[in-house]
């Protein structure tokens, strides 16, 4: 008799979330984000960078892509490449903004003489990098990916 097969995969990821770019948009992409991390069983440091990456993104977008315009749309979809990287992608159908052309902040300048703002991106380059941004006729994505501390558990499919 032979044994049951044991095959492992990736966990699956909750559902993609699709909405405007407002209050409620936001707080579904938060909700989105922290059910992920908890999901998977992050470590806790991986669970602050995600979360504080991915706000600062799709803040972004809300505050700043739809600025003057009605609120369109914002969306947030997680993946699993392999057991030790996640990626976050966030969509929309804003302005484009470019990232690498956004300003690194001196740090070493009084606050006072500093512009407000800028410390975001810079925070996103240092938590999920590599950053890429993808801008075309059907919008615009940011991919945003973190290197995992620890492997995703992988689970066992039943016999």
């Amino acid at each position: 008799m032979k044994p049951p097969s044991s095959s492992t995969h990736m966990p699956a990821l909750p559902p993609a979330v699709r909405a405007l770019a407002d209050r409620d948009g936001l707080a579904r992409c938060m909700a989105l984000s922290n059910d992920t991390c908890q999901q998977l069983a992050l470590s806790n440091d991986d669970q602050q960078a995600v979360r504080l990456a991915v706000e600062e993104a799709c803040v972004n977008v809300v505050n700043h892509g739809y600025k003057g315009r009605a609120p369109g749309l914002l969306s947030l979809e997680f993946r699993l490449p392999d057991a030790h990287t996640l990626q976050a992608l966030i969509g929309d159908q804003a302005v484009p903004f470019f990232p690498d052309e956004a300003p690194t902040p001196d740090l070493l300048a009084d606050v006072d003489d500093r512009p407000v703002g800028g410390l975001g991106w810079m925070l996103i380059r240092q938590m999920m990098p590599p950053v890429d941004y993808i801008s075309d006729a059907q919008g615009n994505t940011l991919v945003l990916q973190r290197s995992l501390q620890q492997p995703v558990v992988a689970s066992c499919s039943p016999p």
